[in-house]
């Protein structure tokens, strides 16, 4: 068809797009087999071009970065041409060009939906109807008129070069040098990038001054993720998560292929106690994607998924999915499931480091670890665990009682050196998995972070740390008399739980060993970042999922010492308390 050359053909006799809309440097976006580039000859302005073979996601390019930008058709193939092209618009710099061009559907398409001619559009275009005869038909005008806000239209034309009006029936583009189609000139205005307008909104001085540059942000940047992600957080800092609903809301419907719009806003609603609307709208995500992407072994394929259906005297298995603290957070339901719903045997499929520590627990009737699928007993249902909520009502303030769920193992050591009766210990852990993805935030820089609590008289420290910072903790084992590293004795999950229960007090982190500590009902400080997991909601001092929990979170701009601070008065409270106890 070779669309890009007939038109480069055409516009080489065209002062406008030889002296100004080709011009500088561009990308050209989905080439194919019929590159811009090949006609750089004809546009003598021009000094490079990009080829970019991915319509949406455009790396090694920096916004506001490109002269112009070029896509031959390839908007009439996106599932979301509006995303796409406010895409390319971002790459331009003020003043820059889009020249886009897309089929007619009734020069090209023949007025027919799908197209005849081509299967991989999923749009058809046309310059402008009163209303659509097609059901996927765009008017490129509206879709212009939607880009206003960033780049004023130099051009729509009706491109019918060399068509035959005799020949109407037939594609003209396959054979020949005929043109169908719609031309698109947009120029780039000079309105403030994304990151500009977002610097505007967090050095806000009040919130309606924030939330004014929040609209401004989304107004502009209606097809970014990244503006309502941000938006979001600017909500959060200013303690008003109400107001981050309607701009979430806002990102789901102008982001429909966006996965992670939809995430946070299913996290947002979670966060804010509205647990079952959280949860079913993450489980309508989850759900698509298959087993794969939430555990390590299928589920039953002869077994319904369970999905609010009665238990009463019916057999279900919590299946394994996601890491250790998701497999332990939902342990609970095995108590839920049994007590308040009736089952008939509740099993539970964990990874193979929780299988001696659920074991000891008895709060399922069966654990296999995912090695020992082999010997699952007959089932009525299988429920992933994080679909658990989506189908079971619960009330925030008057969750079950279930807590203490988790026991350490009889006749598991401690491992812990033995200290003086008067002591407080208190177990540490300062970092988490460096893979998980908000790792940077939940965890601590270094364990020199906790100084000013090694210095407290009274306390013994043992910390419980494994991997990441591990070197650490060798190094202050070796020079604070107080500290002790445990965490390199620790080979399960059981000889953590044991640990804990030889210990006053758990100072942590938000990783496995928080809920470890929370499910045995053993006291829990936990240090989170300024937005943290859903569990712990958004600002409560407590947690109604583990009554023994304290938390502790770091004010957004604040770092680590502000939540230090805060705990050393609390720590030498308890201190004053023991050692008045004991007078």
């Amino acid at each position: 068809m070779k669309e890009t050359s007939k038109a480069a053909l055409r516009r080489s006799r065209e002062p406008v797009f030889v002296q100004r809309y080709f011009s500088g440097e561009g990308v050209d976006i989905r080439p194919g087999a019929d590159p811009l580039s090949a006609h750089m000859r004809l546009f003598p302005r021009v000094r490079r071009i990009v080829p970019h073979d991915n319509a949406v996601k455009i790396t090694g390019l920096q916004d506001a970065s490109m002269d112009f930008v070029h896509a031959s058709h390839c908007l009439a193939d996106q599932e979301h041409p509006r995303q796409a092209l406010a895409r390319w618009l971002d790459l331009l710099k003020p003043g820059g060009y889009a020249i886009v061009t897309v089929p007619d559907e009734d020069l090209y398409g023949k007025g027919e939906w799908p197209s005849r001619f081509n299967r991989n559009h999923k749009a058809s275009y046309t310059v402008h109807k009163p209303s659509n005869a097609l059901p996927r038909s765009i008017n490129v005008i509206d879709l212009v008129r939607e880009m206003s806000h960033v780049a004023e239209c130099e051009r729509i034309a009706l491109v019918r070069e060399h068509y035959d009006d005799e020949r109407r029936e037939v594609d003209q583009t396959a054979h020949g040098v005929a043109e169908c189609a719609i031309e698109i000139v947009l120029r780039k205005r000079d309105v403030p990038s994304l990151g500009a307008q977002l610097e505007a909104a967090s050095r806000a001085r009040s919130v309606s001054e924030s939330i004014a540059a929040c609209k401004d942000a989304v107004r502009l940047y209606p097809y970014r993720f990244e503006a309502y992600h941000r938006t979001m957080i600017e909500m959060l800092r200013w303690n008003v998560p109400e107001e981050a609903d309607a701009f979430l809301a806002q990102g789901v419907e102008h982001l429909p292929g966006e996965h992670m719009a939809r995430l946070y806003r299913a996290l947002h609603a979670i966060s804010r106690g509205q647990l079952q609307q959280g949860f079913v709208w993450r489980e309508a995500l989850m759900a698509p994607m298959g087993w794969k992407r939430r555990t390590t072994v299928e589920p039953p394929s002869t077994v319904p998924a369970w999905t609010g259906q009665s238990l009463a005297g019916k057999s279900i298995a919590i299946w394994s999915e996601f890491g250790l603290g998701d497999e332990i957070f939902f342990l609970r339901f095995a108590k839920i499931f049994r007590e308040q719903c009736g089952a008939r045997r509740v099993t539970v499929v964990c990874q193979t480091p929780l299988l001696d520590l659920y074991k000891a627990s008895c709060e399922p009737d069966d654990v296999l670890s995912v090695e020992q699928i082999g010997a699952l007993p007959a089932l009525d249902y299988w429920v992933f665990p994080h679909a658990i909520p989506a189908h079971l009502p619960l009330d925030l303030e008057a969750l079950p009682a279930t807590v203490p769920y988790l026991h350490a193992p009889r006749g598991t050591p401690s491992k812990l050196p033995q200290v003086g009766a008067d002591k407080l210990k208190v177990g540490i852990v300062f970092k988490g998995n460096p893979t998980h993805e908000n790792d940077h935030q939940r965890s601590m820089p270094s364990l020199s972070a906790l100084d000013s609590l090694f210095m407290l008289e009274g306390v013994e420290f043992f910390s419980l740390q494994k991997g990441a910072g591990a070197d650490e903790v060798a190094d202050y084992a070796k020079k604070l008399p107080n500290f002790h590293d445990v965490g390199v004795s620790l080979n399960t999950m059981a000889e953590t739980a044991s640990a804990v229960e030889a210990l006053d007090l758990v100072l942590t982190v938000d990783t496995s060993v928080a809920h470890v500590a929370g499910a045995m009902g053993k006291p829990v400080w936990l240090m989170l970042p300024s937005y943290g997991d859903w569990r712990w909601h958004y600002t409560r001092e407590d947690s109604p999922w583990y009554p023994t929990m304290r938390l502790f979170r770091r004010p957004f701009g604040c770092d680590w010492s502000e939540v230090v601070a805060r705990i050393n008065g609390h720590m030498l409270q308890l201190i004053a308390e023991r050692t008045e106890r004991k007078e």
